[in-house]
């Protein structure tokens, strides 16, 4: 970790500046080296199939010895210098006498500008005689002095990423294509808000089904020996009334019949 100078008459650094330790390992954790696949890289953005937290620039035990330095260069950094780190790996365990020379570098600098922290990848898992990847089949590889010659920066989440409107090619150098400036402020706000839950699914709509309508009622008639039996009953009484008239016609016909007594 060093501060370097920087000869710039147009425009200065907010520094020194203060940021959380949080704020500056979120920013690490969100840088990315993309390798440049060509039509594989293309087919991945279309199809989504990109994995990005695959490639992250930074591991965990790389934030977690950057991030303390980088907050403290921050806080002591004047308006005219920049944080520069370096950080050494090994790509493999060897006893080997040129295991040094087989290190690899990963370096960058940074400023902080506003609400905004540029971030600019210089070198990324570097060392010379690197050998070129697999996937290039160019005949003569073009020479890749700093290990990003066939990668691209980008950041996680986009939504902190901001366009750079101001000229700082003298603090960023001729690293356009790799450097990033993020709005911390925006990056805590983003972090903060918790990923939209899956939309519950909604019951369908039942349909009541339609009831079915009861015919009219009808009368219930008697049955036909019910019935019968009925006027059988009524006949009877009828003739039993008829019956008594008549006899009772007959008495008073037999009594006009009958001669008067004689009397004495």
């Amino acid at each position: 970790m060093f501060l370097e100078d920087v000869s710039s008459n147009s425009s200065q650094a907010a520094h020194p500046i203060k940021l959380s330790e949080t704020t500056v390992a979120d920013i690490l954790r969100g840088v990315h080296t993309k390798e440049k696949s060509g039509l594989l890289l293309l087919l991945g953005k279309a199809l989504k199939t990109t994995n990005l937290n695959d490639i992250r620039t930074f591991s965990e035990d790389d934030i977690a010895f950057l991030t303390p330095h980088i907050a403290t260069a921050l806080a002591r950094a004047t308006p005219n210098q920049r944080v520069g780190f370096h950080i050494y790996s090994t790509p493999q365990l060897s006893q080997a006498p040129t295991a040094n020379q087989n290190r690899e570098t990963t370096s960058g600098h940074l400023f902080a500008d506003g609400l905004s922290l540029h971030f600019t990848l210089t070198h990324y898992r570097y060392y010379p005689g690197k050998k070129p990847t697999a996937s290039q089949k160019e005949p003569r590889p073009l020479p890749d002095t700093d290990g990003l010659r066939d990668r691209e920066v980008t950041f996680l989440p986009e939504a902190a990423l901001r366009p750079d409107a101001y000229d700082r090619s003298s603090w960023i150098g001729k690293s356009e294509d790799r450097s990033l400036a993020i709005d911390y402020q925006l990056l805590a706000r983003v972090l903060a808000t918790p990923p939209p839950s899956p939309p519950v699914a909604q019951p369908a709509p039942t349909v009541a089904a339609p009831i079915p309508q009861q015919p009219p009622s009808i009368p219930v008639q008697a049955a036909p020996s019910e019935r019968n039996e009925a006027d059988l009953q009524a006949f009877k009484e009828e003739l039993k009334a008829l019956q008594k008239k008549v006899d009772e016609q007959s008495a008073e016909l037999q009594r006009l019949k009958s001669p008067p007594p004689k009397k004495k």
